[in-house]
């Protein structure tokens, strides 16, 4: 009976302490002032008004002095356009030939938009035949005119040459142009005697050079029309080996001019 008497008091006395703590702890939360959005407020201000220390200071970038720089790449240069012309016209030589065909081609980059420079290809053809009448003679069938061929020769120039060649501004109606090639010419010569039944063929070679000038009429962006007036300089020459009664087989040079003034006429384009 006494053991339960104590077991009962001492229940009773926990549960007196247990109910008191909790109600201290709850007194305690409704008296503790809530944090305010001021002080906060406040402390923020004081605590970036507060100098920052002089390592920190130093060790912090400046960032109004830094100033953008763009990061420098290699590009490639630009490429010269190309300009490309063909023409066909007439060289008329003043020594040893009649007027002949004429054609060829230019071609070379544009170094300046007023200057060109390249390579330079023509070709000049000339075929001459020596004839004479045999009036009326006998055919099968009837009768007819007759011409006997007594001999035949043909002439073919081959200059390839490097030039210059300066022009005027491209937005002009008409653009004025004018230049000058230098190289080498090959002057191949047949001829077949059907008379005496010999016949000839032979190689010349030896310098050359060309002026011209001219206009051009612009047609779309690049292209034009043109038309030039040029000279053709160059004596060709080639060894050949005779017979002297004086001094036996010698080697002799042969020599041709073909100097003479033409025309061309042509069109041209850029790419």
């Amino acid at each position: 009976m006494r053991t339960h008497l104590w077991t009962a008091v001492l229940t009773a006395a926990l549960i007196s302490a247990a109910a008191a703590a909790v109600s201290a702890a709850a007194e305690g939360l409704l008296q503790a002032p809530a944090p305010r959005a001021v002080d906060i407020a406040l402390t923020t201000a004081v605590v970036e008004a507060a100098p920052a220390p002089a390592s920190l200071a130093l060790a912090t970038p400046f960032a109004g002095g830094v100033a953008y720089r763009p990061r420098a790449y290699r590009s490639r240069g630009a490429v010269m356009p190309t300009t490309t012309q063909i023409h066909a016209g007439f060289l008329d030589p003043t020594d040893n030939f009649s007027t002949g065909f004429v054609g060829g081609i230019r071609l070379g980059p544009q170094v300046d938009p007023h200057v060109q420079l390249g390579m330079a290809v023509d070709w000049w053809h000339k075929s001459e035949s020596a004839t004479t009448d045999l009036g009326e003679v006998p055919l099968p069938g009837g009768s007819g005119s007759g011409r006997l061929v007594l001999s035949k020769t043909s002439a073919d120039l081959l200059p390839i040459l490097a030039f210059v060649q300066v022009s005027g501004d491209e937005d002009l109606p008409i653009v004025p142009y004018a230049g000058f090639g230098a190289g080498y010419e090959w002057l191949f010569l047949t001829a077949d005697n059907y008379l005496t039944e010999e016949s000839f063929d032979q190689t010349f070679g030896g310098f050359g050079w060309q002026v011209w000038g001219g206009a051009g009429i612009p047609l779309d962006g690049r292209t034009r029309i043109n038309g030039e007036v040029f000279y053709n300089g160059s004596e060709v020459g080639s060894d050949v080996d005779v017979y002297s009664p004086d001094y036996g087989l010698v080697t002799v040079r042969d020599l041709v001019k073909m100097n003479g003034i033409g025309m061309r006429f042509g069109i041209s384009w850029g790419f």
